[in-house]
């Protein structure tokens, strides 16, 4: 292509001239070079050529940058491709050279007083703007401040329990493909940490694929890359974030990878500000640590079906191969069900026959001729009926063994293939099998691989992928959320939405907690490669105190900036620390003690609670006794409960007229901690002296309810398998501990609670774990408010996780819109509804 003319110079102004200044000229320009005035024709059309280009801005800017005004052949693909996202400039490779020429130059000439600023600030116009940004933390990397000075001693003086993870090898040394071998270990931690980093205090990690499958190449890593923790310990330039927030570990994928991961499963971890993600005070309120540190699954499962499922419509299948698998596939089988898909799954158990498909796509030969005649075992057969029939009440449409049994299924019932399928087992047979399920290839039909797998590559033949035609697309949550800043925001939106379905009983996920350092780590991440256990492990963590207890550490460590102490305060120290020796040995013993036939509730019973309210059948066939906080109030509410109770006997124990509920009827449901939920948290560890008396109290309680019903069947002649307990606040607490620990002789038929304060529901686990269980079933109903700010969604959740101790337990929880902490009218219609269902037959 030939040169073209200089268009500034046709119309007389500098390069740099301004539009205003092309205008005028050209005005004069063009009137003395007019044909009708005796003008040259050629030098008119170059002059209107050169206005014409002048004045466009992108002409201008390409005429300036390359002399010429029409792009070539390359520029025009560029710009057709990809929406032209590849048709940008580049910047010319010399104009940092010709910037430090010029410099140089101007420098050399000793120009007049500025030259300098005014020729660096040019060299800065020429540089690219995006290399120039600096930040502080630039700045530390080039040592223009002392980062040592900066540097903050770690609080925390002795080891941590460390998740350390080695690589699978044989009797040779080589390694082996597979799960990891782990174990836990304490671990010192480095000194001090610099002004950039923080120290985070470990709740909940989640035992994933990424874990057990991490491609290891030495021995002695700490495993995990995501998790919830809080900040223990900020560093000196730290301002977002300080002590004591929430924050969910999520770094950057190419900053880790699972050679080298952050290593979230410890105690403590020291990590950057751009590895964290805080955590809004509206999901910590309503969800746990263990379902926070979910929350990466969540909402992969949410965005997959948003960005992959855009297209579809309620009622269209959507294909998944790990629905049983840990918390993605039960995610991804309840977000389907709200939002109307038919979910079909492919359900492969360990050690169930394979029958794949294989041969052409689309192809009957390729599945008709697949061997079908080997049955599989009968534990495997249970097993699949199980989990099949939980599939289904999650949300499934379809189950399948495998992807010939769903062929032919839709070949006997002329079904559509579905366009979407998400793989979440990531090997080559899933996907294969997946491409085998979908429709033929078109823009919309998709495989979305989302699953870690076992870390092996995914080589799929191109003859399937040619036959079938549509796109198979890969999906990493961690490298979505770091995309784009506001897709950090979006996530938590995504887990704000779902407490509220949490809260509505519209969500659940089931999760198994092992505290490392206690239970056996090994059998924690067996589990969790167990394809046949659809429950998420969740690694949960020591408390700093045990920390210090288990390392050999003084507890009451002083902090490094107090003073030495003199010589002859050590008697008194010592004197001290074996008090504190003392007096923990009895907290224990206590509590061992308690709801058991030694404690000393049992030993010094006092009398029955009395019976405030009594009516119904004279000869009754079972009875139904309530528990309430108000018996005034509530007997009220409950005055014609008689048309729904039959042939029962309806009494209101009262615990609240009784001379031992002094110290509960104090105990204030409204109070910070309650409403926070940091009440109900508390262990063992962690109890004051006002706790261990709160539990008797509830103990004691219990026993004398137990009295006073063992009265009424006594003079009823009947038995506690006629008895239904119902109850609301502190006294559906002191009934649910009564029933759970034993206090109650045999199982009662069924339990229905209203907003119940089940004092420290982990101690109540403990003691649940400790009692001999009853084989038949017992039917429990919780009933809580949506408003109730005395029953926080994380108290919620534990109890939940607590009454799971109990497996013959069947809890049915339920919310009351707008509900607050309190028995009324609304609450008194759902009781008669569920009386019919729980009265003895």
């Amino acid at each position: 292509m030939s040169s073209e003319p200089d268009y500034y110079e046709l119309i007389g102004v500098e390069r740099g001239a301004t539009l205003h200044e092309i205008r005028s000229k050209f005005r004069q320009r063009v009137l003395a070079e007019h044909p009708d005035k005796g003008g040259d024709p050629k030098k008119f059309q170059l002059l209107n050529k050169a206005y014409n280009v002048l004045t466009d801005q992108d002409k201008r800017r390409r005429y300036d940058s390359t002399g010429r005004t029409e792009k070539t052949a390359e520029e025009e693909f560029a710009e057709s491709f990809g929406g032209g996202r590849l048709s940008q400039e580049q910047r010319p490779k010399d104009a940092d050279e010709k910037a430090v020429v010029n410099l140089q130059d101007r420098l050399s000439k000793g120009s007049q007083p500025g030259a300098h600023e005014d020729g660096f600030s040019e060299w800065l116009r020429q540089r690219d703007q995006k290399e120039m940004v600096m930040t502080d933390a630039d700045f530390m990397k080039t040592a223009l401040f002392n980062a040592a000075e900066l540097a903050t001693n770690v609080a925390h003086p002795g080891p941590v329990q460390h998740v350390l993870g080695s690589p699978k090898t044989d009797a040779y040394g080589q390694t082996l493909g597979g799960a990891v071998q782990v174990q836990s270990k304490p671990r010192p931690l480095k000194k001090t940490i610099d002004h950039d980093e923080l120290v985070v205090r470990m709740m909940a990690v989640p035992v994933d694929d990424s874990m057990v499958y991490a491609e290891l190449n030495k021995s002695g890593v700490c495993l995990g890359m995501t998790g919830v923790g809080k900040v223990e310990q900020a560093g000196s330039r730290i301002e977002d974030l300080k002590q004591d927030d929430a924050v969910l570990i999520l770094p950057k994928p190419t900053k880790f990878s699972s050679q080298r991961p952050i290593g979230s499963a410890r105690t403590l971890l020291i990590c950057n500000e751009e590895d964290l993600i805080r955590i809004p005070a509206e999901i910590l309120e309503e969800l746990t640590p263990e379902q926070i540190c979910l929350a990466p699954t969540i909402v992969c499962a949410y965005t997959l079906l948003e960005v992959y499922g855009a297209k579809l419509k309620p009622g269209d299948s959507v294909l998944l191969n790990a629905a049983h698998m840990s918390a993605s596939g039960s995610s991804l089988l309840q977000l389907c069900k709200l939002l109307k898909l038919k979910p079909l799954c492919l359900l492969s158990l360990p050690g169930a026959p394979k029958n794949l498909v294989k041969g052409e796509y689309g192809a009957k030969s390729a599945w008709q001729d697949a061997e079908s005649k080997t049955q599989a075992s009968a534990p495997v057969k249970a097993q699949y009926e199980r989990i099949s029939e939980w599939l289904i009440t999650m949300g499934a449409g379809e189950v399948f063994p495998d992807a010939v049994a769903l062929l032919r299924w839709r070949d006997r019932n002329q079904r559509m293939l579905p366009k979407l399928a998400l793989d979440g087992i990531a090997t080559r047979d899933s996907a294969e099998q997946l491409i085998h399920c979908l429709q033929t290839g078109d823009k919309d039909a998709q495989l979305v691989v989302y699953g870690y797998g076992v870390a092996q590559p995914i080589e799929i033949s191109p003859p399937l992928l040619s036959a079938w035609g549509g796109s198979l697309v890969g999906f990493s949550i961690s490298r979505w959320v770091h995309a784009l800043t506001a897709n950090a925001k979006k996530m938590m939106a995504v887990m704000e939405n779902v407490t509220k379905l949490v809260r509505a009983n519209k969500f659940t996920l089931d999760t198994v907690l092992y505290k490392v350092g206690e239970d056996a780590i090994s059998d924690a991440f067996s589990r969790a490669a167990d394809a046949s256990d659809s429950a998420q492990v969740v690694l949960i963590f020591p408390t700093l105190q045990e920390e210090l207890q288990n390392s050999g550490e003084d507890v009451s460590v002083r902090p490094a900036s107090q003073p030495q102490k003199s010589a002859g305060s050590q008697p008194q120290e010592n004197n001290k620390t074996k008090e504190d020796d003392e007096r923990e040995k009895l907290k224990q013993e206590w509590l061992n003690l308690l709801f058991t036939d030694q404690s000393v509730a049992a030993m010094n019973p006092e009398g029955p609670l009395p019976i405030s309210l009594e009516y119904g059948e004279r000869n009754p066939e079972s009875l139904v006794i309530w528990v309430g906080d108000d018996p005034k109030t509530e007997s009220a509410v409950l005055r014609e409960i008689g048309s729904s109770i039959g042939n029962a006997r309806f009494m209101v124990a009262s615990w609240s007229q009784h001379p031992a509920g002094e110290g509960l009827i104090e105990f204030d449901v409204d109070a910070p901690d309650v409403t926070d939920g940091s009440w109900y948290l508390r262990d063992r560890s962690n109890f004051e002296n006002e706790d261990l008396d709160l539990l008797h109290d509830f103990e004691l309680l219990g026993r004398c309810l137990v009295e006073a019903i063992d009265v009424k069947l006594a003079m009823y002649r009947l038995d506690w398998k006629n008895v239904v307990l119902c109850g609301f606040g502190k006294g559906a607490g002191i009934a649910l501990y009564a029933s759970l620990i034993r206090v109650i002789p045999t199982q009662v038929s069924a339990i229905i609670l209203f907003s119940p304060i089940v004092a420290f529901p982990a101690f109540l686990a403990e003691k649940i774990a400790a009692v001999k269980r009853d084989s038949s079933p017992l039917k429990v109903f919780t009933i809580w408010g949506s408003r109730n700010k005395s029953t926080p969604g994380a108290y919620r959740q534990l109890l939940a996780q607590a009454l799971r101790k109990s497996p013959e337990v069947q809890t049915t929880p339920d919310t009351l819109p707008d509900g607050e902490h309190k028995f009324d009218v609304k609450s008194y219609g759902v009781l008669t509804s569920l009386l019919p269902l729980c009265l003895p037959r």
